[in-house]
């Protein structure tokens, strides 16, 4: 994510730049570097994405995983049924993202 947050800001360093120059190639750099800005902030987008899926389901898993969790569950049913609800809601706004 970090690395995607630096790259995000020397395109951004490079949109400045490009637009303070002055000559023929300003144009095509300036057309490119938008869609290069938008590409990197989908991804920083799907890695956020990302993140939240994964603390979703961190209790359920922890839940599951425990020797007796069919007796003795560490999550009742309702939030546990809930954090797999809003996983799900989330993997298919990040697939049609």
């Amino acid at each position: 994510w970090r690395e995607l947050k630096d790259k995000l800001g020397r395109v951004r360093e490079e949109m400045l730049g490009v637009k303070k120059k002055k000559g023929d190639d300003t144009k095509d750099a300036i057309a490119n570097l938008p869609e290069e800005e938008v590409d990197l902030l989908n991804k920083i987008r799907h890695v956020k994405l990302q993140l939240v899926r994964c603390l979703l389901f961190i209790l359920p898993a922890i839940n599951w995983s425990l020797p007796n969790w069919a007796t003795n569950p560490l999550l009742g049913e309702l939030p546990l049924n809930g954090l797999m609800l809003a996983e799900a809601y989330t993997s298919v706004y990040q697939s049609l993202q």
